[in-house]
């Protein structure tokens, strides 16, 4: 099964936008990431979602 990202938010003027992302898999929200960009807020979320289900090697 393959992780999906979504937009769940953006707040901010257009010139220094706050996305929230979430991800997905198999329908089902596992973590959330906030960042300044997209990406960043993908990358937190992805971080977020191994930690939450130990797949991080910690």
């Amino acid at each position: 099964m393959t992780p999906g990202y979504e937009v769940i938010d953006e707040w901010g003027p257009d010139h220094a936008k706050n996305f929230k992302v979430g991800v997905f898999l198999g329908g089902e929200l596992i973590a959330e990431g906030e960042g300044i960009s997209k990406q960043e807020a993908q990358q937190k979320a992805a971080e977020a979602a191994l930690e939450k289900k130990g797949w991080n090697g910690k």
